[in-house]
Formats: structure tokens, C-alpha cells, sequence
């Protein structure tokens, strides 16, 4: 059985533990976000140069400040998996390029799944946007947009959430920007 908890303060040893103990064969350079870079204003060059040390520190500021959140996911209380999800207006990176998007409206926005490998393919990233997705129509918010990554990837690579997830759950194309969907859901 799963266990989804929002990420609180009360939360953040599990939180900056599990990101230091998965495996990121796949991109050994995303052990040091700590889901941190869509919060991030700072330029591409400027984010390469900044250390594990740099982003936990920044996610703990941002969890303690209500600008970072998501959900966790436990099995016999081990975190198995996360998802990056909150106001769309708290993704700094990604604030221009929303606004089209978003305009007046209070929406959530899902950009990071982090699932551990021993638990990828069994639905721990649907259940925990299954979870978030009553969160936040209990909220009272507008809808959630998704922006998954399209294209012939490693399935590692698509931490996103996959177009199928997406559709299962009624989410509409709205735009596309390159190889990314802009998906939205109305709540």
C-alpha cells in the first residue's frame, strides 16, 4: 500500500534524504538539483556552476517558505517517490513563458517526477498525481498544466510525466513549445 504526504518542514529529512540515495545513472548531473532548478531564476551557466550543497540548502528555504512543495510517496514508510507540484506562479524559471497559459487563473503546475527505479512501472507517479490532483481541486484551484517532454527518450528521461499519463486523467493540449507539451487540466 502507498502512502502519499504532502511535503511539509516536518517532512524534509525524508525529502533531502531520498534525493541523496537514489541512483541517477541515467543523469548523474540531477543529484545535485533537489528538484531546486524550476525555482531557480539564475542563468543555465550560472545553474552548472552551483553545488548539491547550493540547491538542498536553497529547496530547504523554499519548502520553509511555502515555495516548494509536492508530495511524497512511501512504502513501508520508505520514500519511494516524489512530484514537484505547486502554484504555477512559485516555477520561477518558468514564469514568462506560463503567463500565456495562465493569465489571472489559480493553477497548479506538476514538472518533476522522481520515482525510484526499484518502483518505476507501477503507478506510483499516477497515484501520485491521482493525489494531487484532488489536493488541489479541493483548494479550489482552476485547473493544473503539465509540460511533458516529447520524443524517442529513455523512459528515465521522461520525468515530466508522459502525455499518456496526462490524457488518462483528461488533460488537453493547449500549446507546444519545441518537444514540449503544454498540457491543461480543468479542476
Amino acid at each position: 500500500m502507498i502512502e502519499i504526504k504532502k511535503l511539509t518542514p516536518d517532512l524534509i529529512d525524508q525529502f533531502t534524504s531520498y534525493f541523496e540515495n537514489i541512483e541517477y545513472e541515467h543523469a548523474p548531473n540531477w543529484k545535485s538539483c533537489y528538484c531546486h532548478y524550476y525555482h531557480s531564476k539564475c542563468s543555465f551557466d550560472e545553474w552548472k556552476t552551483r553545488t548539491s550543497e547550493d540547491n538542498k540548502l536553497a529547496s530547504i528555504q523554499a519548502i520553509y517558505d511555502g515555495m516548494m512543495t509536492g508530495f511524497l510517496a512511501f512504502r513501508e514508510n520508505k520514500c519511494i517517490g516524489w512530484v514537484n507540484i505547486n502554484n504555477a506562479k512559485s516555477y520561477q524559471r518558468l514564469e514568462e513563458e506560463l503567463k500565456p497559459y495562465i493569465g489571472s487563473k489559480k493553477v497548479a503546475l506538476s514538472i518533476c517526477f522522481v520515482i525510484h527505479p526499484d518502483f518505476r512501472g507501477q503507478g506510483i507517479a499516477r497515484a501520485l498525481l491521482d493525489h494531487a490532483i484532488d489536493f488541489y481541486r479541493y483548494q479550489g484551484y482552476d485547473g493544473m498544466i503539465a509540460l511533458p517532454i516529447i520524443g524517442d527518450f529513455k523512459k528515465e528521461l521522461h520525468y515530466r510525466g508522459t502525455m499518456n499519463m496526462y490524457s488518462e486523467r483528461g488533460y488537453e493540449e493547449i500549446g507546444q513549445e519545441g518537444q514540449t507539451k503544454i498540457l491543461y487540466k480543468k479542476l
